[in-house]
């Protein structure tokens, strides 16, 4: 009797790779320690994806979800960076999966739901329309991203890593100050004029 193909496999080989990505980064990403992972032979793998790149799709989509789900709920834009340091410090590699990319996706205007709603929350602080604040949001999230990039890993280096994170903390508040200032100038100046 033939055996029957295991329908859950492919959610088995992500999950298993997601957790290889997360605790050991890139380098554990190999299509033979997936397959051994997930108890199956390499060529099952390649049936189901066609190589690593493939794989890794699938692995930055629920690094994605994972973010998002992180952030939402957050209400202010400060929470959100918050947030987000935070995520960076406790999910490292996964956050690397997916700043390997964002660049691009910008570039392309790809959605990125975590940037959508740091602009959504922008909108309901400041006033005004989500795609209003795409140059705050890009400040924010290049204030973010660098700290996470550069900030310090492991127990030794804990005190150098809070102080980095508070001063993005700081520079995310200041930038934040001078948009609602200047919301704030707008709008006295549009209701002098009617």
């Amino acid at each position: 009797m033939p055996r029957k193909p295991d329908g859950a496999l492919e959610g088995k080989i992500v999950d298993v790779a997601y957790r290889l990505w997360s605790d050991h980064g890139e380098k554990a990403l190999t299509m033979r320690a997936v397959a051994r992972a997930a108890r199956t032979t390499t060529p099952t793998l390649y049936q189901r994806f066609r190589d690593k790149k493939d794989l890794r799709h699938f692995l930055e989509e629920r690094a994605r979800q994972k973010v998002f789900d992180a952030l939402q709920s957050a209400r202010t834009a400060l929470e959100i960076c918050r947030k987000t340091l935070e995520f960076t410090s406790t999910h490292g590699h996964e956050y690397r999966l997916l700043a390997s990319d964002w660049g691009q996706r910008f570039a392309q205007r790809l959605p990125t739901r975590a940037f959508d709603y740091l602009k959504k929350v922008l909108a309901k602080e400041l006033g005004g329309e989500p795609a209003q604040h795409d140059e705050l949001a890009f400040q924010l999230l290049c204030q973010v991203h660098g700290t996470a990039l550069v900030r310090p890993e492991g127990s030794e280096h804990q005190g150098t890593a809070e102080f980095m994170t508070e001063c993005c903390l700081k520079a995310c508040s200041i930038l934040l100050q001078e948009a609602k200032s200047n919301s704030k100038k707008k709008s006295e100046a549009k209701s002098k004029q009617t």
